[in-house]
């Protein structure tokens, strides 16, 4: 509970900090919210009043501490442009973003645990060059790559999706995870491809420990001695590799949203850069920062509960 602790003040510390370096960057880059509002014909009188009426005229520190207080209260403040709060702005965004990414990660674990396993127990086979050959050809494969190839065959060639046709879960929830499936698809590739050649490391690198060939001599199978001993510590970096993806397809599918016409969070984070909208860029990063200061907590405490040697170090 000491450490948990610890774990959390961390978290927050960490936030605070991204959250005043997200405030300062927006302060300081170029750009004028109150121009790009009014247009290129606005008046100096007109910018004046308008950025007294959008509080941009305060003091630097004053701005950051009553944004900071009402981000904390769970007001992320008014978007320029669209005249909505934050808030009501990104509600129907984060479900289609958050169910792309979740996707993507059932889609790593399901292929990747399997294929690693499959190639350290049959190290040097055909298959396991099969899948080594294949991991490096997807590897290099981008996602948003992924996804126009993915729109070309599935979508184009096979019609098994209509291309930029996406269905609201609003409307059709099981249309909507079943167009789901290609862009996670995408985000996924590259993802399960290094996941299975981590794994795969992992696993073989552990039956050269002792403990595998003392569990070997006292006549377990290859099969038992790869579930029941090696698995668990090959998991160890797994585990963090896996918490990284997930921050990794949060951002990737920014750009996977532009493939196949997805009304998530990356397009309205590349519409408000472009408009100078800073309430609704500054409440996409820091919840996005959140996501990933949150996921590296948990691995590191999923990483106390798996290996007692951490549990002894952090006592």
């Amino acid at each position: 509970m000491k450490y948990i602790g610890k774990k959390i003040l961390t978290m927050l510390l960490t936030l605070l900090l991204v959250s005043f370096l997200v405030f300062l960057c927006f302060t300081v880059i170029p750009g004028d919210p109150a121009v790009a509002k009014l247009g290129t014909d606005a008046t100096p009188e007109g910018i004046e009043m308008l950025r007294e009426e959008m509080g941009l005229n305060r003091p630097f520190f004053v701005r950051y501490a009553d944004w900071l207080f009402s981000m904390l209260r769970g007001d992320l403040g008014r978007s320029y442009s669209y005249e909505k709060t934050v808030g009501e702005l990104l509600a129907d965004k984060i479900p289609i973003t958050a169910a792309m990414s979740l996707m993507s990660m059932v889609w790593i674990v399901l292929t990747s645990i399997p294929l690693g396993l499959y190639a350290a127990r049959h190290e040097g086979g055909a298959i396991d060059r099969a899948i080594y050959a294949l991991d490096q050809v997807l590897m290099a494969v981008p996602a948003f790559f992924a996804g126009i190839l993915i729109t070309l065959v599935f979508g184009i060639a096979f019609r098994l999706f209509v291309p930029g046709g996406y269905v609201s879960y609003n409307k059709d929830l099981g249309g909507f995870l079943y167009y789901m499936i290609f862009p996670s698809l995408s985000i996924a590739l590259p993802k399960a491809a290094m996941t299975v050649k981590l794994l795969r490391s992992a696993l073989i690198g552990e039956k050269k420990q002792d403990y595998a060939r003392t569990a070997y001599s006292r006549g377990n199978s290859t099969k038992g001695v790869l579930y029941r001993h090696l698995l668990k510590n090959a998991m160890l970096p797994l585990i963090t590799f896996l918490g990284m993806s997930f921050t990794d397809i949060m951002a990737g599918s920014i750009v996977v949203e532009q493939v196949f016409g997805i009304p998530g969070i990356g397009r309205i984070l590349l519409t408000s850069i472009s408009q100078r909208d800073y309430p609704v860029v500054m409440g996409v990063i820091v919840g996005l920062a959140s996501v990933v200061i949150l996921v590296n907590g948990l691995v590191d405490i999923l990483y106390q509960l798996l290996d007692p040697r951490i549990r002894i170090g952090g006592k």
